[in-house]
């Protein structure tokens, strides 16, 4: 019997290990940020029509909120992919940050892509400085027509 616990507590703990390893490697992996999708996806997407709010910073964290009451659907990290431009982001969600009475749909798991489609930002020269894209959650029905308002010229930093 002493054998076949101290066994599992050793299996246990290369799992651990093993989890703890893919995790941080996930977290920790510093993606590029200075490449030009990351600088463009950076900011606070809106889709009025389902009230939901995608806020991805510079620093790769990122939150989903609804607007109507200002719950937290997902937070977390990401990162762009950026190898064969595939337009998607990897998230990493915190399931403590979680307002769980909000249900819009979406099959939020520790590990969710989204997909960003038909990404377009204005030119410098265009009045209207209103950036558009389209999000489509992978395992989900979710796909959320976004537009970002350019309100302090960060479309254009560095360009």
């Amino acid at each position: 019997m002493k054998k076949f616990i101290s066994g599992l507590l050793g299996i246990l703990f290369v799992v651990l290990v093993v989890v703890g390893v893919f995790i941080c490697t996930y977290v920790f992996n510093q993606p590029s940020r200075s490449s030009d999708s990351r600088e463009l996806i950076s900011g606070t997407w809106t889709d009025k029509d389902a009230n939901i709010t995608f806020e991805f910073s510079d620093e790769g964290d990122f939150t989903i909120t609804h607007t109507d009451n200002s719950s937290v659907i997902a937070k977390g990290w990401f990162k762009i992919q950026e190898d064969g431009g595939s337009g998607k982001i990897q998230l990493l969600v915190n399931p403590s940050d979680r307002d769980t009475t909000v249900d819009i749909g979406l099959r939020m798991k520790f590990f969710s892509t989204i997909s960003y489609k038909n990404l377009s930002v204005p030119s410098e020269d265009e009045s209207d400085k209103v950036a558009t894209c389209k999000f489509i959650f992978q395992n989900s029905d979710g796909v959320y027509s976004c537009e970002r308002k350019d309100s302090d010229g960060s479309f254009y930093d560095g360009k």
